[in-house]
């Protein structure tokens, strides 16, 4: 099978790729050795293909900057890194990064993370387009090691939580990446909360639902404590796209 949670592109400042330093930081940051098989198979200067078990990886640099001025538009909704839509614009080439055949999801995106992780090392990289928006490469690699120290779901790297303001000072959210993990995109919309308290309760919501394979079901409640009984409802999605999950929070 193959999933758009597990194919990213690393924004480049010129066309080149090591390849060599891409192996060797993929051994040492993260102990992973990608089996590259036969000569033959990686004779492309710019792209590696090999097997991580039975997870295909394919990495391949592309000489242009990504199309249809995609990453440019995605790096507007990074309101944490000011610095993503100018990296975005400036961007000359990229690296395709994709794994197919992942039998587990959570431990492919894990795998998937320590390999986007040890691209950002990089000399030329400058910015990770990824879920909609543009990443901060240092900001990635920093999540990719708490979640792999405290053997946990890298929910940070897979899933985005977006933020903006709506009328009378309330602040709505989205996540963006659920889709990959066969689950529905999730919404707050126009809540007086804070907007920290409003990230990480979609956050956690959204940890909760990939790593226990929990359905929401219209017209139930979910809560972080005996007290919180936060209502939930399916409709019509306002910031992505078809049916959301909307949390009364």
């Amino acid at each position: 099978m193959m999933s758009s949670a597990f194919t990213g592109f690393v924004l480049l400042n010129e066309a080149k790729f090591d390849k060599e330093k891409f192996l060797k930081d993929l051994k040492e940051d993260w102990k992973i050795t990608l089996d590259l098989g036969g000569e033959d198979e990686n004779k492309e200067k710019d792209m590696l293909v090999g097997n991580i078990g039975d997870i295909m990886v394919a990495v391949a640099l592309m000489p242009a900057p990504i199309p249809n001025n995609e990453a440019v538009e995605n790096a507007k909704t990074n309101y944490r890194w000011p610095d993503a839509v100018k990296v975005a614009e400036e961007h000359k080439a990229h690296i395709l990064v994709s794994l197919l055949g992942e039998p587990d999801l959570i431990e492919g995106a894990k795998l998937y993370t320590k390999i986007v992780s040890a691209l950002t090392q990089q000399e030329n990289c400058t910015g990770i387009n990824v879920l909609g928006t543009v990443l901060n490469p240092g900001m990635y690699r920093d999540f990719t090691k708490y979640y792999e120290e405290k053997d946990m779901f890298p929910v940070e790297n897979m899933i985005f939580i977006g933020l903006y303001a709506v009328e009378d000072n309330k602040v709505s959210a989205y996540t963006y990446g659920m889709e990959a993990f066969g689950k529905k995109e999730m919404e707050i919309i126009a809540s007086s909360q804070n907007p920290e308290d409003i990230y990480y309760f979609l956050q956690g919501v959204a940890d909760y639902v990939i790593t226990s394979d929990v359905i929401l079901q219209d017209g139930e409640t979910i809560g972080f404590s005996a007290e919180q009984k936060i209502p939930i409802t399916h409709s019509k999605a306002i910031a992505v796209d078809g049916v959301s999950i909307k949390l009364g929070f």
